[in-house]
């Protein structure tokens, strides 16, 4: 009877990918705020003050629209809602984290209930 040692009986495999490859060129990021309609722009400016797109970018409001957008839980032609808007204040919640949606949830109401007041009232004295 023979006892092996300490070594192996397997062969030796070369790694998956080349020991020294070319380091990889990262991609420019997508800039997310393309996604945004004229409306988020308008809505994130009610909400923040901020009208600058470039400046509007910066905000968490903002980035949040836009994340969402590009991710497609806003759909394109889709309008922010009170109802989605109180949807996200909720994921939020959940998770534990900060959340920074709740402490502009108020005036993003406010004003969506104002928008869509007037956009849904019609003009009979024509």
């Amino acid at each position: 009877m023979t006892v092996s040692g300490l070594g192996t009986a397997r062969t030796p495999h070369s790694p998956l990918a080349p020991l020294h490859r070319a380091p990889r060129t990262e991609k420019p990021a997508d800039r997310s705020d393309e996604n945004l309609t004229g409306r988020d722009r308008e809505l994130i400016f009610q909400v923040t003050g901020v009208r600058d797109p470039a400046q509007q970018s910066a905000t968490a409001f903002a980035a949040i629209l836009a994340a969402e957008r590009a991710a497609g839980r806003l759909a394109p032609g889709q309008e922010v809602t009170g109802l989605y808007l109180k949807d996200l204040d909720r994921r939020y919640e959940r998770t534990g984290g900060p959340n920074p949606v709740a402490g502009l949830l108020p005036k993003a109401l406010t004003y969506l209930a104002q928008s869509q007041g007037a956009a849904s009232r019609i003009d009979v004295s024509a």
